[in-house]
């Protein structure tokens, strides 16, 4: 495509409904099993080809522009991939929390992959994306797979799962952040209790809001709350404000809890504003949004 044309893509947030570490990789990495679901919160990602080099700027200060940013290397490996001698510029509007647990960079990340295997035409398969993603970050397989899925080995391996119903989200950004390694390198696997995994059949197709909140679980929560005890308050808020059942999402620190109605979700989010954190309400997706193509202004080459 010519020079000026650009997409628009929606890279959604996601949360891990079920998290639990198996063991320690060779690579450093270690062996998960967990289900992830995404949702309607959602960064912008506008990617423009232009004449030559890598750009990439974000409007969050909490952000790095430029070859620190995940995107960047997203960008960088497919263009290396498609073998392509033009340029990129990333944009990204950010809505989601950073930091947090829901998986906001990879997210980004994903949809520059996705963005740029159709401006540049490459028609890569989605398998082929994922393993691209694999090289660049633990959760970007999972938005090159579909909304929900059940992820194993370092989260590569994907098995799609059927849309549950909609469920409704509370989610409590506290006002610090996490670093994923250091939850990981801080897991103590001999105290590791590996829970009865029947209940991984629970989320099936169809499950609601009851089934899935009976289900939660996350081996990391033990983890951060030792250093973070608030965390274990927020929960204990969310479910007296009516939540179904709460959980912190991947490495933290944010906490979700569970609602069947919009409704619900917005009464305990009122009953929230105390708390100090970052409150969204928002609800699981069955779909990926679709992208938005645009063709350059007239003059352009």
């Amino acid at each position: 495509m010519k020079k000026g044309t650009e997409i628009i893509i929606k890279a959604p947030a996601k949360v891990n409904l079920w998290l639990e570490v198996i063991g320690r990789r060779p690579d450093g990495y270690h062996d998960i099993i967990s289900v992830m679901q995404a949702l309607e919160l959602s960064d912008e990602v506008k990617i423009t080809l232009t004449g030559g080099g890598i750009e990439v700027a974000c409007d969050s200060g909490e952000v790095p522009d430029g070859e620190s940013n995940i995107a960047f290397r997203a960008a960088k490996a497919i263009i290396a991939e498609a073998g392509y001698d033009g340029g990129v510029r990333v944009e990204i509007a950010k809505k989601s929390p950073v930091a947090a647990g829901l998986g906001g960079g990879s997210s980004d990340a994903a949809a520059v992959l996705k963005g740029l295997n159709i401006l540049l035409n490459l028609d890569l398969p989605d398998e082929r994306l994922r393993e691209i993603g694999a090289g660049i970050g633990a959760d970007v397989p999972f938005f090159l797979s579909w909304p929900a899925a059940l992820a194993e080995g370092a989260g590569e391996r994907l098995s799609r799962l059927e849309p549950f119903s909609e469920i409704w989200f509370v989610l409590l950004k506290p006002a610090f952040g996490v670093s994923t390694a250091w939850v990981y390198s801080q897991l103590n696997l001999g105290l590791t209790k590996h829970s009865d995994n029947t209940k991984l059949f629970q989320f099936k197709e169809g499950a609601d809001a009851f089934l899935i909140a009976s289900c939660l679980k996350n081996d990391l929560e033990r983890v951060t709350v030792v250093r973070y005890p608030e965390i274990e308050v927020l929960k204990k808020r969310l479910v007296k404000g009516g939540a179904l059942g709460a959980l912190m999402s991947g490495s933290g620190p944010t906490v979700f809890g569970i609602f069947r109605t919009e409704a619900a979700a917005k009464a305990a989010a009122a009953s929230l504003t105390d708390t100090g954190c970052r409150l969204i309400v928002t609800r699981s997706i069955p779909s990926w949004p679709a992208p938005v193509l645009r063709a350059p202004c007239v003059g352009d080459t």
